[in-house]
């Protein structure tokens, strides 16, 4: 309907535009007076398959202007074309109709990792949290005053990271070896979110490789923050704020938590 409407609607407004030169009379108001009073030759393009002559009567200069109003030419080079194009829109409006109300809802706790981030909010929140600067923290891992922790994944660590860092990453790309974690990962490419899932055996990497004597210093890449501000009710959510949640309910009490992301820290 837009389609077939709009060199109508285009061919009207440009007739109004005309009318209203400065110093000019009106030369009409339809596309088939405008063609009439043209005082110069117009090309002629397929316009929903019809040809649509047109002239400003003014000259030209406008003559060219209203031609591209009225003429846009067309949007597809055949009937094939179109249909695959329709098709592919169709194809794509079902899927997401599927995905969002079909499958999302039945796999809702598949999807799911576990704890979510305001039930780990409000526990932090209620305990509070330490927090210090990324230059601080790795001096004082430097020093041996405790450990730096960088939660996120190998590559980002491996692009740049901190002096005297340790990394044991959260989170890893999701392995697609089943169903479920194919499934996850197609419903996180959907909602446009990070393909990522929480690293199988990470709290025991820690354990085995962190003491529970020693101050712990956590970072991620974006930091995060208990604070809100206008329009958030649950701080910012990071893979440093959740580390320290899942440490602290292991039994780690000397839990820091570095404030800067690494994405802020100039190197």
């Amino acid at each position: 309907v837009l389609l077939a409407t709009f060199p109508v609607l285009a061919s009207a407004r440009a007739s109004q535009a005309i009318a209203r030169v400065p110093g000019r009379p009106s030369p009409c108001a339809s596309p088939r007076l405008l063609a009439r009073r043209s005082v110069a030759p117009v090309s002629r393009r397929m316009v929903a398959g019809r040809r649509v002559a047109v002239g400003s009567g003014l000259g030209p200069q406008y003559d060219a202007i209203v031609d591209k109003i009225v003429n846009p030419g067309p949007l597809f080079e055949s009937v094939e074309q179109a249909n695959t194009v329709l098709e592919a829109v169709l194809g794509t409006v079902g899927v997401s109709f599927l995905a969002t109300f079909v499958v999302a809802p039945r796999y809702a706790q598949t999807l799911k990792e576990g704890e979510g981030w305001k039930d780990i909010y409000a526990s932090l929140l209620s305990t509070g949290v330490k927090e210090i600067s990324a230059e601080e923290a790795s001096r004082k891992a430097g020093s041996g005053q405790g450990i730096l922790l960088d939660v996120r994944m190998e590559q980002k660590f491996a692009e740049k990271s901190l002096p005297n860092a340790i990394n044991i990453p959260l989170y890893r790309s999701i392995q697609l070896t089943n169903p479920v974690a194919i499934l996850r990962a197609l419903a996180f490419a959907f909602f446009g979110v990070s393909n990522s899932e929480r690293t199988p055996g990470w709290l025991e990497t820690v354990q085995e490789t962190i003491p529970t004597n020693k101050p712990v210093y956590i970072m991620c890449n974006t930091g995060g923050s208990l604070e809100n501000k206008p329009g958030t009710k649950f701080g910012f959510e990071s893979q440093s704020l959740k580390a320290l949640h899942f440490l602290r309910q292991a039994g780690y009490r000397n839990l820091v938590h570095v404030k800067e992301g690494m994405r802020m820290i100039k190197m």
